[in-house]
């Protein structure tokens, strides 16, 4: 990671983690649910993803590690942030401080999630995904 990047700062904006992670489903790919189909598009009135066969909807956080939680998405940016900057280690302290979250227990559950999420992925892999859906997103510190 190159060190005028400003990460703590990345998702202050839930529009924009809105918007990369929308990026980020779609770099890994949809399947449907229902037919199994692999093209869909995105239908901005509803803020879900539509089958090109069937028409069945998938939200942005179906089937991923971020189903059922009721958390910010821009969450997920600031783990991941965290855990690339701390080579895959992160206190929920820390992530408690940097979400300025009131309560401990939701934040511990999702960043245990996350955490297990990422320890199959490989870290160099992680840190290119991150950098290519939150370019877009990023300041820098000239």
């Amino acid at each position: 990671m190159t060190q005028n990047t400003t990460w703590n700062n990345v998702f202050t904006d839930e529009k924009n983690a809105i918007e990369a992670f929308k990026k980020l489903r779609i770099k890994e790919g949809i399947a449907c649910k229902k037919c199994g189909h692999t093209k869909h598009y995105w239908l901005a009135g509803k803020s879900q993803f539509q089958c090109h066969s069937c028409k069945f909807r998938t939200t942005l956080r179906s089937g991923t590690v971020l189903e059922g939680s009721k958390l910010p998405i821009s969450y997920f940016f600031i783990a991941w942030s965290l855990l690339l900057k701390n080579n895959n280690r992160v206190t929920i302290e820390e992530f408690q401080k940097q979400t300025q979250h009131k309560y401990y227990e939701p934040l511990w559950e999702y960043l245990h999630k996350i955490k297990s999420h990422f320890k199959s992925e490989e870290l160099s892999k992680m840190e290119g995904d991150f950098i290519e859906v939150t370019n877009p997103f990023r300041t820098t510190n000239n």
